[in-house]
């Protein structure tokens, strides 16, 4: 998992946190971290006064969050929660980011979601990773065929995986929630019990892992080293 450049797929402005050690890790080893938002988030306020300024508030926690773990750059299609669907127009506009990014790895929500955006964001990711491998759209630039695809998140059952060690950058995951203040109601903790568990996390040198299940289109093309 050497790579340069990644893309990594989330519903909501949150959910790429499921994997914030290794995005963390890999910008630290200099790789460009890139992530694509699908939706804007405007139904995930906790109370009715915060309906009006969710999404703009969200974005701001987004930026934060992306600060702490070094992302390079942050794709946001602003489509509103809850209505993300897999048509032409946001096909394109995924396969135009691929093609734009040109990854070595693409991270996405895998099949078994229940939440409708996650289903949604795992069929989309999953096509117009082909898609964007095959000679058609020309304008959205050269076709780019992702060595390796994985899924982060949204599995059952048994499927080939590999785990990554991110004990250096375990801590940042909890300093990534700690920026997402308007989801700590639903979350059940505050900004002082993430920033305080970040701490005893970096001081106790604990192993800490992260598992990546392979997509079913993955074919280990560099396997075995020659």
């Amino acid at each position: 998992m050497n790579y340069r450049r990644v893309l990594v797929f989330g519903a909501h402005p949150d959910d790429e946190i499921a994997m914030a050690g290794a995005i963390a890790k890999f910008a630290m080893k200099k790789a460009k971290v890139t992530i694509l938002t699908f939706t804007d988030g405007c139904e995930g306020y906790p109370m009715p006064e915060m309906k009006e300024t969710i999404v703009t508030v969200r974005r701001k926690e987004s930026n934060a969050s992306d600060r702490v773990l070094g992302v390079h750059s942050h794709i946001h299609l602003e489509i509103p929660d809850m209505a993300l669907v897999n048509n032409k127009e946001t096909i394109l506009r995924c396969v135009h980011a691929i093609r734009k990014v040109r990854p070595d790895a693409i991270f996405t929500h895998g099949p078994d979601e229940h939440h409708r955006d996650h289903i949604a964001a795992h069929e989309i990711s999953i096509e117009a990773s082909w898609q964007a491998g095959e000679p058609v759209v020309a304008e959205l630039g050269p076709p780019w065929e992702t060595p390796h695809l994985y899924f982060y998140a949204g599995v059952q059952g048994m499927r080939p995986r590999v785990t990554c060690d991110v004990s250096e950058t375990e801590h940042k995951r909890l300093l990534a929630r700690a920026r997402h203040l308007s989801q700590h109601i639903l979350w059940g903790r505050s900004k002082e019990d993430f920033e305080q568990e970040a701490k005893w996390i970096k001081r106790s040198k604990r192993k800490f892992v992260e598992q990546f299940y392979l997509a079913d289109d993955f074919l280990l093309r560099d396997f075995p080293p020659r």
